[in-house]
């Protein structure tokens, strides 16, 4: 099949994606910015390389984009702790390319780069140029031309926080999965976050010589790190949520407010006030002032028991029960403050980062509609509630705020999917040192 797949990729699927690509970056700005960013591409990344130290040897680790790239850094951390490798990231997306910051004490080891088209002359110049001893591709984005030169090469390749489910329907179809199993099949080892991900790329890979190994996930490990970095500040005076009850909710759209405001009024509007004690800490996806104002309009016209302040306003806080923040760059922070947390996203636009708050240990809520994998996860393990509107939100915040017990054991399980999938980066950065002597 490999032959097969080989001739329908090259003069099939390339062509047509390279048009399609040319044809929409009219149009798209994103896409525009791809093909410029790769015009002139070997002649940026060659005196690039030639700065890095000849002694040590190189490391190439492709990101998609730049939620990829946040996954790669426990790897990079891990890997320089032998001080023997050069980095060099590679991105397919721009947004990762442009918006990626490499951390400073590594800027001398680290260089950044596009991948190029999957190509077989750009391929081959892209892997002249770079030298790799090991390649690390993160999740996803896996190149036929680019894992054949690979192979050809005998150069170490290995893909890290795998993850698919054989039930969902993109892989139901027998033509992706033949497709699938051939790219993978040029692979030398396969990292997978779970047991149950292994299972299924045993599956997929049934008839291969294919090793496939649990490593667990990196992205928990970054999540570790922001936690502790976010412990010891103090964002919010302990005298605002003194003998409150807080929930946070993270990152959410519109969609979700309007879930969320009418149990936040409705809570606020009987006895339940008293009992509760609610206080609910807001941090919208998009802070911007338009978001802000758009806010506090609909809470104004919609919602006249609950009573908002803004974050940068509290020093003037006179027992609102509804905080908004302002600014970004804080919510990983907020969540140490949550009984409860629900995440945003559910409903429209794709689920924010759940880990989050389940590093916590606190119950996650969020909307049912568009789950992420770790959502799902956590709903599986018992962390997780999803809820389909207001009513169910109403029910399950409540049913966590007045049982102090099962809230606490709602919690434990989402801190126990947070917590097994640690320490990924030691084992990758183990298997990588033992092939590279």
């Amino acid at each position: 099949m490999k032959y097969f797949w080989s001739i329908i990729y090259s003069f099939l699927f390339l062509p047509v994606f390279w048009l399609g690509a040319r044809s929409l970056s009219l149009f798209n700005n994103k896409l525009k910015a791809g093909f410029k960013g790769r015009k002139g591409l070997f002649k940026y990344l060659k005196p690039k390389v030639l700065t890095l130290d000849p002694l040590k040897k190189n490391i190439l680790i492709h990101c998609a984009s730049l939620g990829e790239f946040e996954q790669a850094k426990p790897i990079i951390d891990e890997l320089d702790k032998t001080d023997k490798y050069n980095f060099i990231i590679s991105f397919f997306s721009p947004s990762g390319f442009n918006h990626s910051k490499i951390d400073t004490p590594l800027r001398s080891k680290i260089i950044k780069t596009y991948l190029p088209y999957d190509t077989p002359p750009a391929v081959k110049k892209f892997i002249d140029i770079i030298n790799p001893s090991a390649v690390i591709f993160i999740k996803y984005d896996l190149w036929m031309n680019l894992l054949k030169e690979l192979k050809e090469r005998n150069t170490y390749t290995m893909v890290v926080n795998s993850a698919f489910d054989l039930r969902r329907f993109k892989w139901k179809f027998p033509v992706s999965l033949s497709y699938k199993k051939t790219i993978y099949e040029f692979v030398d080892i396969i990292g997978v976050t779970d047991e149950e991900d292994r299972l299924h790329f045993r599956k997929l890979m049934k008839g291969t010589d294919s090793e496939i190994v649990v490593f667990g996930d990196t992205k928990y490990e970054r999540i570790s790190k922001a936690k502790e970095v976010s412990s010891d500040k103090l964002l919010i005076n302990g005298s605002v949520l003194t003998d409150k009850n807080v929930f946070v909710v993270g990152s959410s759209w519109d969609k979700d407010d309007d879930v969320i405001f009418p149990v936040i009024d409705k809570i606020s509007s009987n006895g339940l006030s008293e009992e509760l004690s609610l206080v609910t800490i807001l941090a919208p996806h998009e802070p911007t002032e338009d978001t802000l104002d758009q806010i506090e309009y609909d809470i104004h016209e919609k919602y006249p028991h609950i009573k908002s302040i803004r974050y940068s306003e509290l020093n003037k806080y006179a027992g609102e029960n509804l905080i908004i923040i302002d600014c970004i760059g804080i919510l990983m922070g907020l969540y140490k403050y949550a009984h409860v947390a629900y995440v945003g996203g559910g409903y429209q636009t794709g689920m924010h980062n759940v880990l989050e708050p389940a590093g916590y240990g606190i119950p996650v809520m969020f909307g049912d509609e568009k789950l992420s994998e770790d959502a799902e996860h956590l709903i599986k393990n018992g962390g997780g509630i999803a809820v389909e509107d207001s009513k169910e939100l109403f029910k399950s915040l409540v049913n966590l705020l007045r049982k102090n017990e099962y809230r606490f054991e709602v919690g434990k399980k989402s801190l126990s999917v947070f917590d097994r999938k640690n320490e990924a980066s030691k084992k990758i950065a183990e298997v990588i040192n033992n092939q590279i002597q």
